[in-house]
């Protein structure tokens, strides 16, 4: 069976202040030392004075734009003729920074050579754009972690 707890206020029954002290510990909001930040230039300030008439904004962070390789082997082709990206040594340069986004993800596949600049990648983007031949400023970093992981 389940052990039912006594409820505190039926143990304080037949007891006058039910552990209140005397009466005049009951009375009113000024037991309390008032309503919500009451006295808090007095006797409450030592609790409230870290705060008191401070209103902190947090400040918003700004979020990486996020594209995939559908996305940009979609639009390579224009943004070779708009003159967004660069061609060099056979790399097709995609800066990140320029084209507005901050990450690129491994959806799609991607046929060209390009060389990521001003962007993280996934480990599927980057695999993906090594595949292809091309390179991320990352692959380095990705190269040696599986390298790692063989031995």
């Amino acid at each position: 069976m389940v052990v039912r707890k006594r409820r505190k206020k039926h143990k304080q029954r037949g007891n006058r202040t039910h552990g209140a002290g005397g009466t005049k510990n009951r009375r009113g909001s000024g037991n309390r030392g008032g309503v919500g930040r009451g006295g808090s230039h007095k006797h409450k300030f030592s609790t409230m004075y870290l705060d008191f008439g401070i209103k902190r904004t947090l400040k918003t962070k700004a979020k990486k734009t996020v594209v995939n390789l559908d996305y940009i082997s979609d639009n390579i082709s224009r943004w070779e003729k708009s003159g967004k990206v660069k061609k060099e040594n056979g790399l097709v340069i995609v800066d990140g920074k320029a084209l507005g986004f901050g990450k690129v993800l491994g959806r799609g596949n991607i046929k060209e050579k390009i060389k990521l600049e001003n962007a993280s990648a996934s480990k599927s983007a980057v695999q993906k754009i090594i595949d292809a031949g091309g390179s991320s400023l990352g692959d380095e970093e990705f190269e040696q972690e599986g390298e790692s992981e063989e031995q």
